[in-house]
């Protein structure tokens, strides 16, 4: 076991596994976004693909199923905070590899999620646990459900995490917790499993909002918080609150499902999810970022969240303005 552990560090021996429809894939999210993209990346693979769709009537699931090889792109409703649905779900999954010769379950992509732009004391009791409840309880729910397949299968999971799960910033932070925690889960399931044969695999993608529906209901998260801000609160934050979430509005709203066309991406993908031995974490991050990660590596706190801030480039208060 060391031996493999030291070929993955070194990346002796790593080659892509052949990929064919007998290879059923399950990738949670995939209505708009990455979820969306990656389905149709694992179907050119040749991939048996179950989509997990929060809506089998949206969009994205339409086109998913309009595919040209259907028969290869099953698309299931999935909704996190349903038990019944992730049990049908495991249900249809178990149905596909028991009723054909030879079907294994390769992997399982958990990347569904949900997220809110706002300071901490903005957002409501409602939108920080729904960020919890879904980003880390919904994906353990679903990965409880089907671990035993997963197991006796010597399947893989990827977990889409965040690099707000390595750095956390502003106006994110029950996000950024809730990566955070699927981050440290991810390293405690790698080590548990490990000694069954299954890869646990920690996928970083990198930041593509404007091109995924994640900060869709944005718009609408804002008022919900300005709703419950109470008189003292309005009067301090003002109109720093409406410069803000007017800021976001570049975000909001639905967008039509379009893969995304980064080859790179998808090169680190499918190395994740075929590689014999797959990296323990796979970063995917334009130069930007790098720069910005290894300065926060080495500077002490005050400098790091000076560069945090000018990371992020938000809106920023002014004492002054007062005035909602």
């Amino acid at each position: 076991m060391m031996i493999r552990q030291l070929f993955s560090i070194i990346g002796y021996g790593r080659k892509l596994k052949t990929l064919s429809p007998k290879n059923v894939v399950f990738i949670t999210g995939c209505d708009s976004g990455l979820g969306f993209t990656l389905a149709l990346f694992c179907h050119s693979l040749n991939m048996t693909v179950v989509s997990g769709c929060h809506s089998c009537q949206s969009e994205g699931a339409k086109l998913l199923q309009n595919v040209s090889d259907p028969k290869r792109m099953i698309t299931v409703e999935l909704d996190l905070l349903k038990q019944d649905t992730i049990i049908k779900a495991h249900s249809v999954i178990r149905q596909i590899v028991e009723n054909e010769k030879d079907y294994i379950f390769t992997a399982l992509v958990n990347n569904a999620g949900v997220m809110c732009f706002g300071e901490f004391e903005w957002q409501t009791r409602n939108l920080f646990e729904s960020q919890i409840n879904v980003n880390v309880l919904g994906t353990m729910r679903v990965t409880k459900e089907l671990l035993p397949l997963i197991r006796q299968h010597r399947g893989r999971i990827i977990n889409v995490t965040s690099h707000c799960g390595l750095q956390s910033l502003p106006g994110l932070a029950p996000y950024a917790a809730s990566k955070a925690a699927l981050r440290f889960w991810n390293d405690s399931l790698r080590i548990e499993l490990k000694k069954y044969g299954v890869d646990v695999v920690n996928f970083i993608p990198g930041s593509f909002v404007m091109a995924s529906n994640i900060s869709a209901r944005q718009q609408n998260h804002a008022l919900e918080m300005k709703k419950e801000l109470n008189s003292e609160q309005l009067e301090f934050y003002g109109e720093y609150f409406n410069e803000y979430n007017e800021y976001l509005k570049i975000i909001s709203g639905f967008k039509s499902p379009n893969a995304m066309n980064d080859k790179q991406l998808l090169d680190k993908f499918q190395d994740a999810l075929a590689n014999t031995y797959p990296r323990s974490i796979y970063i995917h991050e334009p130069m930007r970022y790098k720069i910005y990660r290894f300065l926060f590596s080495i500077c002490p706190t005050p400098i790091v969240d000076w560069l945090t801030i000018k990371f992020c480039s938000m809106p920023s208060y002014k004492e002054n303005k007062k005035i909602l």
